[in-house]
């Protein structure tokens, strides 16, 4: 998988990430859900500061690293029998189509709401998502698989 080539600028000043991995903050210690959890914050720290011409493709690829993602976490839920299987699952079509239509919108060349999706939403919904329902989902998974 390649994201697309962002040019760095050093005349410009970078923003400093909207959301930092951190093995001990974020980590929910379920290697793969981690994993995703890692490349998706990297991707959307890409997107707060990538010129015009590179967010809407960025973008592209935060939607289908999404749809991978969540697509992964809904089978493991399925194969555990997780009792709170669609109310998870409902976050992730409602965030799925919010996403969605803020690609629309970068793919029209209009990038005001989809850069404020991206810098102030979507932080907001990540932490809240993965303190209440991936944390519980984790929490399942490591006494169903008996991971440690």
């Amino acid at each position: 998988m390649s994201t697309p080539h962002i040019h760095e600028d050093p005349l410009l000043d970078t923003p400093p990430p909207l959301l930092k991995w951190s093995e001990e903050h974020l980590a929910l210690g379920v290697g793969v859900m981690d994993g995703y959890h890692r490349e998706f914050i990297s991707i959307q720290n890409a997107l707060t500061f990538v010129p015009k011409s590179v967010f809407a493709p960025l973008l592209k690829e935060l939607v289908r690293h999404t749809q991978e993602h969540f697509a992964h976490e809904e089978l493991l839920m399925k194969e555990t029998d997780f009792p709170a299987f669609w109310e998870h699952r409902g976050e992730h079509n409602r965030l799925l189509g919010e996403l969605k239509a803020m690609l629309m919108r970068a793919e029209r060349g209009s990038l005001v709401l989809p850069r404020e999706f991206i810098n102030s939403q979507l932080p907001e919904w990540f932490q809240l998502h993965l303190i209440t329902m991936d944390s519980a989902l984790a929490a399942h998974l490591k006494v169903t698989l008996n991971l440690k």
